[in-house]
């Protein structure tokens, strides 16, 4: 696996003013592929790029955000790293949305509400629950946070081929990881039908329709949100690990049929 924070003394200067333009991810057009994965783990970027894509090359490294161009199965893809919450994926959405990106999928981790979504297995995240703060800033809390269906299609269809259980529902956004409304929310979600608990699905999927992209989440499911509201915040890393593969080869498939249509 390459390292977390990769050696950038080779990379252009992210304070050039062309580059400062795109405030978080720092690179130009022509650097960022129309197809990209946005984990938020920057360890996560560079394990893609390092073993899932070929002739990748690390385009630029700003603050968390960790950007990559490469190809799959002869389609240009990009992995780009969010960082942990709203704020940070906004930003990098925002500056996808000026570059010219067409498909974006989050690849994350989440905890599960309910128990037969369970660690290891994956989530397709149809919608997101807006329980964080940052997209009032841009809409109304009436109006939702929805996935593109035919990136959610896509998904779906790539994740019946994984040997992982795949799950398609809503998720739950927060900017909190645990708060002491947190076991109210869970009792919430269940009833609503929520499957799982994350931190940036609802930011991603938002400003992806606001500016024009086609946006779907899916997730590997690392625990329960119960043992988080009741204090073990420790995550099922082997569960989280195998779920994540899948995870990731359904991602990049989806983004090759998506190329097809």
């Amino acid at each position: 696996m390459a390292a977390v924070w990769p050696d950038s003394s080779d990379l252009p200067d992210p304070n050039d003013p062309d580059r400062a333009a795109f405030r978080a991810v720092r690179c130009l057009p022509g650097e960022i592929a129309p197809n990209v994965l946005v984990p938020g783990d920057p360890a996560r970027a560079a394990r893609i790029a390092k073993e899932w894509l070929t002739d990748a090359k690390l385009v630029m490294v700003q603050r968390e955000f960790h950007s990559y161009t490469g190809t799959y199965n002869g389609v240009p893809v990009s992995v780009i790293s969010t960082g942990i919450g709203s704020p940070s994926a906004a930003m990098v959405m925002q500056d996808l949305g000026k570059l010219g990106c067409d498909v974006v999928i989050r690849v994350g981790t989440a905890g599960s509400c309910v128990k037969e979504v369970k660690p290891g297995d994956n989530v397709v995240g149809t919608a997101a629950v807006r329980d964080e703060g940052l997209t009032r800033k841009f809409v109304p809390e009436i109006y939702p946070a929805v996935a593109n269906l035919q990136v959610t299609n896509a998904l779906c269809v790539a994740g019946e081929k994984q040997a992982t259980q795949v799950h398609t529902g809503i998720v739950h956004t927060s900017d909190s990881f645990r708060s002491p409304t947190l076991e109210q929310d869970i009792k919430t979600a269940i009833y609503a039908g929520v499957l799982a608990f994350e931190m940036e699905a609802a930011t991603v999927l938002t400003l992806a329709g606001l500016g024009g992209l086609r946006a779907g989440c899916i997730f590997s499911i690392d625990g329960y949100v119960t043992n988080v509201a009741g204090g073990n915040v420790v995550p099922d890393v082997d569960a989280r690990n195998q779920g994540i593969k899948s995870a990731i080869r359904s991602s990049l498939d989806a983004i090759v049929s998506l190329s097809k249509q």
